[in-house]
């Protein structure tokens, strides 16, 4: 019998959903990708989700300004779109802005492998590249119980964080 992976994107649209009930500047933004994920939320929360297409390095200044601006932006697509594509946007418009910025990388690796080397990642190649911007935290949780756990404890903090799911 095949050992169930856990959940991790599903978690973090359940933990997102209670808080976007009872904070309006929460803000889900897609590289157009999370579906079957984000209907619900999208459905319950419209003025609070924006599907911003494939431009990941808009994407981030969007997300930047929003932050700027007192919203709560998390940002989602897969590793190397939401780290590698727009790494300049990232270092420049949110970690050098020190921006509230959440940003959510879905490892193509379990996800996504059939599409190639263009939605995956070696071990940590991630986690190796965002190490050197600054005032970023970096999380990679295995379990349910920990993605809840980083979610709730890094919505409080007012500061760039990274978490791959």
């Amino acid at each position: 019998m095949k050992k169930q992976l856990p959940n991790l994107r599903k978690i973090f649209v359940d933990c997102l959903m209670k808080l976007a009930k009872r904070d309006k500047d929460i803000i889900l933004l897609t590289g157009d990708v999370g579906y079957s994920y984000f209907e619900r939320f999208q459905e319950k929360f419209p003025k609070q989700f924006i599907n911003c297409g494939v431009i990941e390095q808009t994407m981030m200044g969007i997300a930047s300004g929003l932050a700027l601006s007192g919203k709560k932006p998390y940002v989602y697509s897969m590793v190397p779109f939401i780290t590698m594509r727009c790494y300049e946007q990232l270092r420049n418009d949110v970690c050098y802005h020190n921006a509230n910025v959440k940003i959510l990388g879905v490892q193509g690796n379990v996800y996504y492998n059939f599409y190639g080397f263009s939605h995956n990642i070696e071990k940590n190649e991630d986690l190796n590249i965002l190490k050197h911007l600054p005032n970023i935290k970096c999380y990679a949780p295995k379990t349910e119980e920990e993605v809840k756990k980083i979610i709730l404890k890094t919505y409080k903090e007012k500061t760039p964080v990274y978490m791959r799911l």
